[in-house]
């Protein structure tokens, strides 16, 4: 009897152990310099760029990306071929270990559709990126002027 429960602290134990280093190991994402250029009134389409900055040890990916601003939200690439640009979308983006992915105009970005109001400059909303080791990531977008080329 005694013997059964030390095996069982044991396991107990490496259980809680285990669990711990996990923690330790999961990806940390870090979100900075999220923008939108402003649109203008009626159209229903936006994007927003950002840097995701991943500190750990571990990759992780994003695989949704969510707004109330927008009816929809994806996650996009530009894609050049034969002279012709076009947006793809691309349901899981990998931010690789002790590395970083950039959103910018003409390359990766989140796409917004059904866009009731206008993105107007000086707002702020938020975005939701859900990644599948960090989970939920929350950052609030800055809209800037229409013909902005990033956050100064």
């Amino acid at each position: 009897m005694h013997r059964t429960a030390l095996h069982r602290l044991t396991g107990l134990a490496t259980a809680l152990i285990g669990t711990a280093l996990a923690g330790a190991a999961q990806a940390e994402l870090i979100i900075e310099d999220a923008w939108a250029r402003a649109t203008p009134p009626g159209f229903s389409k936006g994007a927003v760029y950002l840097e995701i900055r991943n500190d750990s040890r571990r990759s992780d990916t994003l695989v949704g990306v969510h707004t109330e601003r927008a009816g929809r939200a994806e996650l996009h690439r530009t894609i050049e071929e034969g002279g012709n640009s076009r947006m793809v979308h691309t349901p899981r983006v990998r931010v690789p270990a002790e590395g970083s992915v950039t959103f910018e105009p003409g390359g990766r970005h989140v796409m917004m559709m059904g866009i009731d109001e206008a993105l107007t400059e000086g707002e702020r909303f938020s975005l939701e990126l859900e990644a599948e080791t960090a989970g939920t990531l929350r950052v609030n977008v800055e809209v800037l002027a229409p013909t902005a080329m990033g956050v100064d």
